[in-house]
Order: structure tokens, then sequence, then C-alpha cells
């Protein structure tokens, strides 16, 4: 019954603005029903008082009749006042059909969660203004009058108690799941913004803003590790797009970017810089072992191809140091590419505050000097 109940209902994706108004009106529609239907029987065949379980009774077909109109006619705002002039107005003529006996007052209190979700701030308010005037109306006819708690007294706190449940439990579920939709959406943005479309690397925004964390911590670390800047670049890469289009070009750069995310290591941080140059952070890496990295990559492009196309790259290196700015670190690194790309390309280029020097034998374990 259930699964055909909200089958009926108009659906909408779970990112649409009617999608938990429409599923609070089916699923209101189907507590009133279920709900008017048990009071009609006991007010009819327990208690006897007939005129309530009239009123009980026409609540049990405005439900129906507002649930097969909502199913045709899909409109989600006169479904929305519909369910809330009908909760509001019955439970008031409730209220007032008994006088406010019996903790009927209490019903009143299921007209704010109604009317605040589904007409929202302002109505909402306005309605439940009035129907606590009413009530507060009611309890000043009573003040001089001696209250009997009865059976009927009981079943009004145990119905409206269980009204409330159903409905603040699908509001939490509701918010929960608003929630998370909108934390899903904000980490696709996120990473929207950080990500590179092409190759699905870093873009230069978030490899700028890693870099200047790093370097904040670096001037405050007493620690003896070293950060290493590489910006590489595929050499001669306009002639690939010359010779095989931009498509091809295309995939040279995704295939390039998935050998660099699984050539260096796990501590790297890559992204793609513009065109052809990417850069790579080495976090907590010596210079020689950054030097030796640089160098294995470039041998292993060397002597693979990408998308059948033979390639070398060029490779520019730069330690951080403790008074380092972005722009500063990159400028090291960018003047180290330049070397190795005017030395010939297919080298690897180390800079430092003093010099521009080549990085020979990518397995040699010796210190690298200035000579």
């Amino acid at each position: 019954m259930l699964n055909f109940w909200y089958k009926e209902s108009p659906q909408y994706p779970k990112d649409h603005k009617d999608f938990w108004r429409t599923r609070l009106i089916t699923h209101s529609l189907l507590i009133t029903t279920v709900y008017f239907l048990v009071l009609t029987l006991l007010n009819l065949f327990y208690f006897q008082s007939y005129g309530i379980a009239l009123i009980d009774a026409l609540g049990l077909f405005i439900s129906l009749g507002i649930y097969t109109g909502f199913n045709k006619s899909a409109n989600v705002n006169a479904a929305a006042w519909a369910v809330t002039l009908m909760v509001c107005g019955l439970i008031m003529l409730f209220i007032i059909s008994i006088g406010g006996h019996a903790h009927s007052l209490f019903w009143a209190t299921l007209i704010p969660p109604f009317a605040f979700f589904l007409v929202g701030r302002k109505w909402g308010s306005a309605l439940s203004v009035v129907a606590f005037i009413i009530c507060a109306y009611l309890v000043y006819l009573q003040q001089q009058q001696s209250i009997t708690i009865g059976l009927g007294s009981l079943f009004n706190v145990i119905e409206v108690s269980l009204a409330h449940i159903l409905i603040f439990r699908f509001y939490e579920k509701a918010r929960f799941s608003a929630y998370n939709q909108l934390s899903i959406r904000n980490l696709k943005i996120q990473q929207l913004a950080e990500t590179d479309k092409l190759t699905g690397l870093y873009n230069r925004q978030k490899f700028d803003f890693e870099l200047s964390k790093l370097i904040v911590n670096n001037t405050k670390s007493t620690s003896k590790t070293s950060h290493i800047v590489l910006i590489c670049d595929i050499d001669h890469f306009k002639n690939i797009n010359d010779t095989y289009g931009h498509l091809v070009g295309d995939q040279v750069l995704t295939e390039f970017a998935n050998t660099l995310k699984s050539r260096i290591g796990n501590n790297a941080l890559i992204a793609r810089w513009g065109g052809e140059e990417f850069t790579i952070i080495l976090s907590d890496t010596s210079l020689n072992d950054g030097v030796k990295q640089a160098n294995e990559l470039r041998e292993y492009i060397a002597k693979n191809t990408i998308t059948n196309i033979a390639l070398t790259i060029s490779i520019g290196l730069a330690i951080m140091q403790k008074d380092d700015t972005v722009s500063k670190l990159l400028e090291r690194a960018d003047k180290a590419l330049y070397k190795a790309k005017n030395n010939g390309r297919n080298k690897v280029c180390i800079s430092d505050k003093n010099a521009v020097i080549n990085a020979h034998l990518a397995n040699s374990n010796k210190p690298i000097t200035h000579t």
C-alpha cells in the first residue's frame, strides 16, 4: 500500500525545490487518511459520538479528494494550501465543537509544523496565531469550570503525540537528507573549482593555495627535511598538436597526467599549471631524492610512448627556502625549466638562490654540488 501511495504522487528529483514539500504532502495525506479512518470508527462505534464521527469522516473524504486531485494536477502550491487548510480547519472545528475540553487543545500543536513547512513563514505564522488565539479564548471560557479527565482526554493526548512523532520524524529525515545533498553538492563544487577538467589533476589555483600553505608552515618549521617543487614541460608539444590534431594532443596530456600520478610517490601534489606544463610538490624530500625522482620520470617518458607517440620532457626543480614566497619559488623552478629547454631539452635542471645547474645521473647517491 505504501509503495502504491507514494508511486502515484508527482515525482521530483531530490535536488528539486519541491521534492520535500511533495513528500510531506503525500506523507501528510497518508497520515490524515489513516487517522481519520481510525477516528471515525472509534467515535462511531466506541464513543458513539456521531457528530465527531461526522467531522472525522469529512476529513477522511477531503484527504482522499486532495490526494486524487494532487496526483492528477501535480500542483504543489495548491496541494500545500489544501492540506494546510484541511488540517487547520478540521482541527479547529473539532476543538470548537467540544469547547476545548478533554485535552482537545493539544491538537492545535499540530498546526505549526504543517503550516510552516507547507505554506512558509508568513502564512504559517498567521494560521498558527489565529489557531492559538481561538485556543486561548476557549481556555478563558473554561477558567471557572471544573475539568474532568476522562478516557477521551487520554485518547487525544496519545493520538496527538503519535502524530507529532510521525511528523517530526519525517521533518528530521527531510532536514538530514537536504543537509547531505547540500554537503555532496558543495563537495562537487569544491572539486570542480580545484580540478583541471581535462586531466583530473589539481588546477593552478589549488596548486598555488597548497604551496602557499606549505611555505607558511616551512617558515615556522624547525625540521631539516625539504620541500621540492618541479615544473615539467612536454617538449615540442606544439608539434604534436600541429601533426596529430588537438584531440590527440588532449589525449597525450590526459595520459601524461595519469603517468605522473602512477610514477610519482603518494606524498606528491600534482597539478596542471597550464598548457603542457605540470607542477609537482614533493614534500619532506631531500634534494638528492627529488632529483632522482625527476630523472627517473624523465627517463621513463623518453623510453615509453604515450598514445603511441614518442615524447621527452624537460624539468625545472627548485628547493623551498625559509624566506620564499609562491612567486619566488615558482620563478626559480621556471628558470631551471628554461635552462633545461635551452640546453637541448630532455633534461632536469636545478635552481637555488645562486645558480641553475644540470642534474645528472638519476641513480647517483652522491650529494648534488654546484660544479
